[in-house]
């Protein structure tokens, strides 16, 4: 895993209220603990996109948490990071992958399953949730053992986050949409999201402006 030497821009797409909670008051913003979460639990934030943080709220407008789409900006150093565009790091969660198997076959039970909801596209990624969290786990194990600790939750767990080997942030790319044109290995959606783990790797917020963008004078 790598550590982030500068700052990356990521966007968090939201109700009106909480980005006025967060930019104009100082709050700050919750984790996602759904059990599908694909990159685990965590603040999720889409890397330099506005757009696609702002079409996510549109999205899920008049639900039960939005009702006026908003976006919050953040300046995030990663810290610590699981990046799935990396090699080395894939071979990592597949051997996370390996060990949960295991587990649930000990015990008997079927793994959770990813559940194709659109097109070909899986949305619904309980199985790797579960496998981000029991990496994270396996290794909150190996620091709390390293450091003498009987446990990993509780006061043990503020000293854990700040060992240099705890997982800060997950970056991963998420195959999204529709082919970008006949025969494309581009979709129209694509992007790369971030879970942010250790919230001390959120640098600050900030209220994004949306520029008009060069490519779209091309």
């Amino acid at each position: 895993m790598y550590v982030s030497p500068g700052v990356v821009v990521g966007f968090h797409g939201c109700d009106q209220s909480t980005a006025d909670e967060v930019i104009k008051n100082g709050g700050t913003l919750a984790d996602s603990t759904n059990d599908y979460d694909w990159l685990g639990q965590g603040i999720y934030f889409w890397e330099g996109s506005h757009e696609r943080a702002i079409a996510w709220a549109k999205s899920k407008a008049q639900s039960k948490h939005i009702r006026k789409p908003a976006v919050v900006g953040a300046f995030l150093k990663l810290g610590k990071c699981l990046d799935l565009l990396d090699s080395e790091h894939l071979e990592t969660v597949k051997v996370a992958h390996q060990i949960l198997e295991e587990e649930f076959q000990k015990l008997g039970m079927p793994l959770p399953e990813n559940k194709v909801v659109v097109g070909d596209v899986s949305f619904m990624r309980e199985l790797d949730c579960k496998v981000m969290l029991r990496l994270q786990q396996l290794n909150n194990e190996n620091i709390a053992l390293e450091l003498g600790l009987s446990s990993v939750d509780g006061q043990n767990k503020r000293k854990i986050q700040n060992h240099p080997d705890f997982i800060d942030s997950v970056r991963g790319m998420f195959p999204e949409g529709k082919e970008l044109y006949r025969g494309a290995g581009f979709r129209d959606k694509n992007h790369i999201q971030l879970c942010i783990v250790n919230p001390n790797c959120i640098a600050g917020y900030f209220e994004p402006r949306q520029a008009n963008s060069w490519y779209k004078k091309l």
